[in-house]
């Protein structure tokens, strides 16, 4: 078992760079992320970690199926095939479906969420 505790520290994230690294396109800002694995790595079928990311706003195209709860800061995710947007805060959770395009912004200087990914087919 790997507790992650509210209110504990993070595991030390790895910095990644800009979030375009990741596959995603920049929008506004320079957001630059970090990770920590938990499980697994980035391309197994099924991998969880920390993710933290700057202030700032980028698209991306899920190359997986996320479950994610925010821990720290706050962040908007768009559904840009619905237009639905929701602001997110500590505690909040969501599941977004393989393949779907999110439009992120980043209203804080520092973001972090624990996800859970899985990659089908």
């Amino acid at each position: 078992m790997k507790p992650l505790l509210l209110k504990h520290p993070l595991p030390p994230l790895q910095e990644i760079g800009s979030v375009s690294n990741l596959g995603a396109t920049v929008l506004t800002g320079d957001p630059n992320v970090g990770v920590a694995m938990i499980f697994g790595q980035p391309t197994d079928s099924l991998s969880c970690g920390v993710f933290s990311c700057t202030r700032g706003s980028f698209a991306m195209e899920y190359p997986f199926a996320e479950h994610a709860t925010v821990w720290q800061g706050t962040a908007t995710l768009t559904d840009e095939s619905t237009g639905e947007s929701v602001h997110y805060q500590p505690g909040d959770a969501w599941f977004v479906e393989q393949g779907r395009k999110v439009h992120w912004e980043i209203t804080c200087d520092r973001f972090v969420k624990h996800y859970l990914a899985v990659v089908s087919g």
